[in-house]
């Protein structure tokens, strides 16, 4: 008997050690100290954080369609009696004083903002000391384990967010029945708990409004009138509260509910004052179910909303009666077919597979670990399936995550750049489904967008700004003009539309959503007007959130036709001739974009090589801004290629001019930027800096890095994360240009490697070895007969496959 325990301890570490060494699995010796350290798990629609305490457990955890307020009120902005007098200002180069009149008359309110769920704690009776301890999240089945041994015996548990279940299981095991705590649901939100002899409910009412600013904020703004919870007609305040619930504010607010039900195995449950107490139980597994009232963005949560405890007794028929190990299989099954389409190993030395991940991280700078990249890659992947599944809501800037009633941006959707980048990798990491909620967001902007267009612009078609909520909120949002007043989020999006179809060929998809893509080059078509060259500008624009000094240094930021304007209509336009073409409708359309397509602004290179970023050369006031919204065309646009040399060597002038150390998500841009000039070492220099440990205890310089959890760090935004991933795709695999590129930008020091399952536009899958720098092996399939050339370190093959062929090529 004894021989046979030491065998099973042998076993059990052996076990233990395997997982920790996992490329696949992020794991620490102690558990989160802080939210942002804690580890991530989500089903699309349920996430959760979780800390890995032996003590008390903290799992915090979300429902993504939770946020204050209830559909906007139209905000009767209409800048059609100013339009005339601002571009005369911009005529006359009276650039700041056409900015002050539309700070002043143009200007919104903020979006309402992404709520926190509530927490599931987990109190354990014994407070003695552990060995052995772990805390994992095995990114391969979408678990996190935290185990350690206490008085000499083995306790575990396991997290995860099951989405056949639609729940988040939690399953707690000791080698000996020892489980003993008492488990109990909270919220930062003012809540009732019930429960009966079976679960524990906890019920409440998001706030009526979640104000991120202050009322000397609104008076800065001078927004006053548009915040009448806060200002009489008079602009006096009648109150200060940055968080207002539906008692205050005629009942308003998504109401919402979650349930937590208890299984267990020896020992006994019980349940009363709604906590579930443990007592010498050997396994217990607990069903996490949460829902709320929200019944689409025009419809009240409070009035006209879903039954969110109905919602719940729905939930919890799907997995009625099953056990823990069937819920785990389904689980794993459902996440693999997605996760497991892509295969990425670079290479570590044995000291770093040994070390935790947090070790591993802090030791990046003074020794490359490339496996570490490796898990930075697929940890984005890992991400987008735990936060954007189904017909659920895209992954915010938080994605699905969040602990504060006002976080960071109100962790909303903000459209000149970070929503966008949540999504680049969905296509080419073959996560396609994964891109769907994003669609029925554009879909649901597209609808609002037509009643904007027409009273804010008296114009056809559909626009949106760059701030929503869940509300879809269409008008400007607060603060200042070049920042609120950009009116291509919709043509951007729209983008996502289009590469979808490219990646997938799907016909059907393409015809459902062409109306769309019409709707927002109506927009534009109609909002474009001739400059003094005979160009096609936009009349009023700004570069996203960055500003320029005038002649006299006075700071400005308005102007006719910035680049990033003309790209993104340019980009809108082919895309929709394209599709009208393929879909053979629209010809007398089709013709009028083509002829404005033609006179649109052509790319300007200034006075140092640059290209420009508005419709002249100005003085830059923050020369490394973090946003480059003027190589869009570079990326993710693709009309800035080798083939445009002067606009390409220009582009590639002005990204080192920018420097490569700034925000997180700028930083994960830029690997992308550098990887479409080919230029490995700067997308490497770009992606090493992003991976920079991130203490959040500590005063950190304002740059981005990485929290231990590997999450983008500074304060937590997730578009670092996506951004990332999507950079190392464009490393490795490049097709913007009709072709399939290999290996366009593989840093120097990425010896050897191979990465399976790849996406390039067609439909292709491309799997790759490289040993010493060089392709070994190469192996492409296309699901359809078509031809395309492959290059590959200035070599072409022009090949052509049948339908389901898969091919090895050779160079």
């Amino acid at each position: 008997m004894k021989n046979r325990l030491i065998t099973l301890f042998i076993v059990s570490l052996g076990i233990a050690g395997t997982n920790a060494q996992n490329h696949l699995t992020l794991w620490y010796k102690s558990p989160a100290k802080a939210w942002e350290e804690a580890l991530p798990v989500g089903n699309g629609r349920l996430g959760a954080m979780i800390f890995g305490d032996t003590q008390k457990e903290r799992i915090q955890f979300n429902e993504n369609t939770l946020y204050s307020g209830e559909p906007e009120t139209p905000k009767n902005i209409n800048i059609v009696p100013d339009l005339a007098h601002i571009r005369q200002l911009l005529g006359e180069g009276k650039n700041a004083e056409a900015g002050t009149i539309m700070q002043e008359k143009w200007i919104g309110r903020l979006n309402e903002a992404y709520q926190p769920f509530g927490d599931l704690y987990i109190d354990f009776d014994s407070k003695e000391a552990v060995t052995d301890y772990m805390h994992s999240l095995d990114m391969e089945n979408a678990v996190v384990t935290t185990s350690y041994k206490q008085n000499g015996v083995d306790i575990s548990r396991e997290v995860f967010a099951s989405y056949p279940a639609q729940a988040i299981v939690i399953h707690l095991k000791s080698s000996k029945p020892v489980l003993n705590f008492t488990a109990y649901l909270a919220s930062p939100h003012p809540v009732t708990k019930e429960s009966d002899s079976q679960v524990v409910y906890l019920k409440g009412q998001a706030p009526a409004h979640a104000q991120r600013r202050d009322t000397d904020h609104m008076k800065r703004f001078n927004t006053q009138r548009l915040h009448p919870e806060y200002f009489d007609a008079s602009g006096h305040i009648i109150q200060k509260k940055q968080v207002i619930y539906g008692n205050e504010m005629d009942g308003k607010g998504t109401f919402f509910e979650a349930c937590l039900l208890p299984t267990h195995k020896g020992g006994q449950l019980s349940i009363s004052d709604n906590q579930i107490t443990a007592r010498n139980c050997s396994e217990v597994t607990l069903m996490l179910y949460a829902a709320t009232s929200y019944n689409g963005p025009r419809k009240s949560p409070s009035k006209e909303g879903k039954n969110p405890h109905q919602a719940i007794m729905n939930y919890r028929r799907i997995s009625e009666g099953e056990t823990y190990k069937e819920l785990k299989r389904q689980h794993t099954t459902d996440y693999q077919a997605l996760f497991n389409r892509v295969s990425f190993d670079l290479p570590a030395n044995k000291q770093q597979k040994e070390l935790p991940t947090d070790e591993r991280l802090k030791r990046f700078k003074d020794e490359e670990d490339q496996a570490l990249i490796a898990q930075l890659f697929q940890f984005g992947r890992y991400l987008m399936i735990a936060g954007s599944r189904g017909e659920g809501q895209p992954l915010n800037l938080q994605g699905l995550w969040n602990d504060q009633i006002l976080p960071p941006w109100n962790s909303g959707y903000t459209l000149n750049i970070n929503l966008e980048m949540n999504y680049w990798p969905a296509e080419v990491t073959n996560l396609s489904e994964c891109h769907q909620p994003l669609f029925k967001l554009i879909e649901e902007i597209a609808d609002k967008g037509k009643d904007l267009a027409r009273d804010m612009y008296g114009l056809n078609g559909w626009a949106i700004h760059h701030n929503i909520s869940i509300w879809r909120e269409a008008y400007p949002s607060d603060g200042f003009v070049y920042w609120f007043f950009w009116n291509m989020s919709g043509p951007w999006l729209c983008n996502h539309l289009w590469e979808h179809y490219l990646f997938t060929k799907d016909a059907n998809f393409l015809k459902k959503y062409y109306p769309i893509l019409k709707g927002a080059a109506t927009f534009c078509s109609e909002w474009l007007v001739e400059n003094s060259k005979g160009e096609l500008v936009t009349p009023v624009s700004t570069s996203p959130e960055n500003a320029y000094l005038m002649g006299d240094h006075t700071p400005a930021s308005v102007c006719e036709g910035s680049t990033m304007d003309i790209a993104i209509i340019r980009s809108l336009f082919s895309n929709t001739i394209q599709a009208a073409e393929i879909l053979q409708t629209d010809m007398d359309f089709r013709s009028e974009l083509i002829k404005k397509r033609n006179k649109l602004k052509k790319y300007q290179i200034g006075s140092k090589g640059q290209l420009l970023e508005w419709d002249k050369e100005y003085k830059e006031s923050e020369p490394q801004h973090r946003h480059v919204s003027h190589l869009f065309g570079l990326y993710p646009g693709c009309d800035i290629t080798d083939s445009t040399p002067e606009v390409f060597k220009a582009a590639r002038k002005s990204l080192d001019d920018r420097g490569n150390k700034t925000t997180g998500w700028s930083m994960a841009w830029k690997i992308s930027l550098w990887s479409r000039l080919y230029d490995s070492s700067n997308a490497y220099e770009a992606l090493s800096n992003l991976i920079n440990y991130i203490d959040p205890h500590m005063k950190a310089e304002n740059r981005g890095g990485l929290y231990r959890n590997l999450l983008n760090a500074l304060p937590f935004q997730i578009d670092g994360n996506f951004g990332a991933t999507a950079g190392i795709t464009e490393m490795l695999l490049q097709s913007h240009k009709g072709n399939i590129h290999l290996l366009p930008a593989l840093p120097s020091t990425w010896k050897e490697g191979n990465i399976k399952g790849l996406k390039a536009r067609g439909g292709f899958t491309v799997d790759m070895e490289w040993k010493e720098g060089k392709i070994t092996v190469a192996n492409i399939t296309s699901p359809y007969e078509q031809t395309v050339e492959i290059v590959y370190n200035n070599s072409i093959k022009k090949t052509h496959f049948n339908a389901g062929e898969r091919k090895k090529i050779s160079f």
